[in-house]
């Protein structure tokens, strides 16, 4: 019997391994109006490996773009969302953290700088979802059997995990000189049940969310500025 129980934990674990933090489709996230303002009117469901709802300025010419500003991160909720229980320093936490890698993988393509002019971009990044993740159940729900059935079936149910992290955040690219639309779009992710390190931290699976989609928009301006040295696309 007890060589059993070990060969089905053992099982749970290779299955549970296996799932990756994974993207929210526009049918579970809401455009933010709030943040967004006009631009929102803008925005189209994204197809396969695009965010949840995006807007790409087709006249937009991206090769023309050497430098960018980006104002500092942003955190907005609705009133009535029950993040409002999140500490202030969960928040500045969160939006320094963001700051900090967007800064990291854009200034791999552009250069950073703090005034308009021409060749400069704008990017304002709001963080409108960041909810943390129960460390000790999601480790036992993805290792102990019983709480790998619980697990599954909320992700039946919901359509996410039992006990990751969640982010959801909002993007607005701007000309910095003529305040023209370039780009916006609205993301979310939720955590995986890969038993690496930020399953282990409360907030592991938001910063893990927030590093892809730095790096993510770094790629995804390589490619429309149609450079060749882009190389491989973020997995994760």
């Amino acid at each position: 019997m007890r060589t059993w129980r070990v060969v089905l934990l053992l099982m749970a674990v290779a299955a549970m391994s296996a799932c990756a933090p994974a993207p929210l489709p526009s049918s579970q996230v809401k455009k933010t109006s709030s943040f967004l303002g006009p631009a929102a009117s803008k925005l189209k469901p994204g197809k396969t490996g695009q965010p949840a709802w995006i807007y790409l300025n087709p006249k937009a010419n991206w090769a023309s773009y050497d430098k960018m500003i980006l104002d500092p991160v942003t955190f907005w909720r609705a009133p009535d969302d029950k993040q409002q229980n999140l500490t202030q320093h969960d928040r500045q936490m969160l939006v320094n953290y963001f700051y900090k890698i967007i800064a990291k993988a854009m200034s791999e393509r552009l250069t950073m700088v703090s005034v308009p002019g021409p060749g400069v971009v704008r990017a304002q990044v709001a963080i409108t979802k960041a909810e943390p993740s129960e460390v000790v159940l999601d480790v036992a729900s993805s290792v102990l059997p019983q709480a790998v059935a619980l697990s599954t079936l909320k992700d039946a149910v919901t359509g996410k995990p039992a006990f990751v992290g969640e982010a959801r955040i909002a993007v607005k690219v701007t000309n910095a000189e003529t305040g023209e639309l370039l780009g916006a779009w609205v993301a979310a992710r939720v955590g995986g049940k890969n038993l690496n390190e930020a399953q282990f931290s409360s907030w592991g699976d938001v910063q893990q969310a927030m590093k892809f989609w730095a790096y993510s928009a770094a790629y995804d301006l390589c490619k429309l500025q149609k450079r060749s040295d882009c190389g491989a696309p973020p997995t994760e």
